[in-house]
């Protein structure tokens, strides 16, 4: 683990508090693990000045907006193509949330919202007939057990 990696209980404690509501006062954050205002607030700062910390945003329910379906689509890209060809296309579809390249059998792994399943179709469609997509392959989601944990640091490697 690099110093840049490394991370103190009070750092890690600081992030987890974050994660949970990046607009905690520094003052309710340093007491949460057992600094001053200002010295969380110094540590925050010195987490973004690292990279640790990369922004911060609002957590919205996809149902509230009325995107109810939630699908997991699986691609893949036609023999010959380069992985980089597809990201750009994928992400004019306003409906894919996050696209990851993969391994296995398909190269990409697409999560999709959409307001119904005739709205699904559509999107599907639209991933379906970007170029260089040879296959794909949805899962759409009945519940979602957890979402959204708290990233907390890897444990310092023993020996």
């Amino acid at each position: 683990m690099t110093d840049k990696t490394r991370l103190d209980r009070i750092d890690a404690g600081l992030l987890e508090l974050l994660q949970e509501d990046g607009r905690r006062p520094y003052a309710e954050l340093g007491a949460a693990v057992g600094i001053s205002g200002p010295a969380a607030h110094e540590r925050v700062k010195k987490l973004e000045a690292r990279g640790v910390i990369t922004g911060y945003t609002v957590k919205v329910s996809a149902e509230a907006i009325g995107l109810a379906i939630l699908a997991f689509t699986w691609v893949t890209q036609a023999p010959g193509t380069v992985a980089t060809d597809l990201t750009g296309d994928f992400a004019a579809i306003p409906e894919v949330e996050a696209c990851h390249h993969i391994t296995g059998e398909a190269d990409y792994l697409l999560k999709v919202r959409a307001r119904d399943t005739l709205d699904l179709e559509r999107v599907i469609r639209a991933v379906q007939t970007t170029r260089h997509v040879f296959s794909t392959e949805t899962d759409v989601v009945f519940s979602t057990a957890f979402e959204r944990r708290p990233i907390r640091p890897a444990p310092p490697p023993e020996g």
